[in-house]
């Protein structure tokens, strides 16, 4: 964990030594353009997972999520090309529809939810249109530091159903698994035995019940699960690192749109912005359990996924190019 910490603040020193070495050589250029500006944006996301998306009985579902105002602070070195640094808070995940087929029918019996938050850091290389008009093109990419600050994974059984957690190719850890159930009628008979046998301690939540208590003891790796319970596979807040997702990511932050100067020293960005992570969310120590140690698979086993659009609004010490452009053709007719 200290390492994870290090790591950390080793990344967040290096981009911060970065933007410093980006503003002192900016000065070597001629008039630099410093802006600033408040961000917000519609997100599409997805975690591209290749033993779900093999898997016939899960069906991913669309995601979409607002993110709330993030912050940015950009620098045009020239008229066409110039460095920003955002700092956005930003959901992401994906929700699959967990199916069985009964009778040559399928129905939906559970969900599952992978939901992150993060504070995204993305360092940008932005490339613009070198002209005056108040319309300009950008494209820009830049890598992205994502911290985690908080995130689950659970299995939500919309009926009773029963699922089958034997083989190799299942990405559940059985031994790390538990339950809440929504009442007292739900919990298996060989559970309260347990407990009245002194064999198991209860936890603060009595409601919570070890994964192999529902174990069908006529069809071992089979579990009969009633409705409405959840299942926990993963979640920030346990102490187990076989449970915990990585805490930090490194991803890849792309985009392309439009400025559009309003006033002065306003100008709107209007952009599709996307981000990719190339490396695994998960920890190493569940990718070792689930059998996973060759790392060319890891990049594509639990990647995440981010499209979407994003409005900005900037403030421009100085003013913006096209007024700056207009207020010197106006000078040169009065002199």
């Amino acid at each position: 964990m200290n390492t994870d910490k290090n790591e950390t603040l080793f990344i967040m020193k290096s981009l911060f030594a970065f933007i410093v070495l980006v503003l002192l050589t900016s000065t070597l250029f001629a008039q630099p353009r410093v802006h600033l500006g408040i961000t917000s944006g519609f997100n599409s996301t997805y975690v591209l997972d290749k033993g779900l998306s093999a898997n016939p009985d899960y069906i991913a579902q669309a995601n979409f999520e607002w993110f709330p105002i993030g912050g940015s602070v950009g620098i045009d070195i020239t008229k066409g090309f110039g460095f920003q640094f955002e700092s956005i808070r930003a959901a992401q995940g994906q929700i699959y529809q967990m199916v069985q087929t009964v009778q040559s029918v399928q129905k939906m019996v559970a969900e599952r939810n992978i939901d992150l938050q993060y504070i995204q850091f993305p360092l940008l290389l932005k490339f613009m249109g070198s002209g005056v008009k108040p319309v300009r093109g950008n494209f820009h990419v830049g890598p992205q530091l994502s911290l985690l600050s908080g995130g689950s994974e659970t299995i939500r059984f919309i009926e009773d159903a029963r699922i089958n957690l034997a083989g190799d190719e299942n990405d559940i850890p059985v031994d790390v698994t538990n339950v809440l159930v929504s009442n007292q009628g739900d919990i298996p008979q060989s559970y309260n035995d347990a407990i009245a046998n002194g064999e198991v301690t209860p936890g603060d939540n009595e409601l919570e019940v070890p994964l192999q208590y529902f174990e069908n003891q006529d069809n071992p790796g089979e579990y009969d699960m009633p409705q409405d319970a959840v299942m926990t596979l993963m979640s920030s807040q346990v102490e187990n690192e076989i449970q915990k997702f990585k805490d930090k990511e490194i991803q890849i932050a792309f985009g392309f749109g439009v400025d559009v100067d309003i006033i002065k020293h306003f100008y709107i960005s209007a952009n599709v912005r996307g981000n990719y992570s190339f490396t695994d969310m998960r920890n190493q120590d569940l990718i070792d359990m689930i059998g996973d140690e060759d790392i060319s698979g890891i990049f594509n086993n639990r990647a995440n996924l981010l499209i979407g659009v994003q409005i900005g609004l900037h403030w421009v010490i100085g003013g913006n190019r096209s007024f700056k452009a207009k207020e010197n053709a106006n000078d040169s007719l009065w002199q």
